[in-house]
């Protein structure tokens, strides 16, 4: 994958893991269990970074004119992986508020 790539990503999750995304996400999220629309707000909250995280690479790619490679996909899923634990941590945090 290249550097520009990888350094989108994670800036993708690091604005996603900023104190005030994720109190306001909270807050919505919260507001759609109340009325029955989902069931867990964490997963939902982590749902949304996945699918942010996955639309910038899907954007960076439509844009370079080169199709997905197997590889890079693979390097996709560990990067989200590598920090999965950091974001399950950051939303129970707010959660716990």
């Amino acid at each position: 994958m290249e550097p520009a790539l990888r350094g989108i990503l994670e800036k993708v999750i690091d604005d996603e893991l900023s104190d005030d995304k994720l109190e306001s996400n909270y807050r919505i999220f919260m507001n759609f269990k109340t009325r029955g629309l989902i069931e867990s707000v964490p997963s939902a909250m982590f749902g949304r970074i996945y699918t942010r995280t996955y639309n910038a690479w899907l954007e960076y790619k439509a844009n370079d004119g080169k199709p997905v490679s197997r590889p890079e996909a693979t390097e996709f899923g560990r990067i989200f992986e590598t920090r999965a634990v950091e974001i399950r941590s950051k939303i129970m945090a707010v959660a716990s508020l």
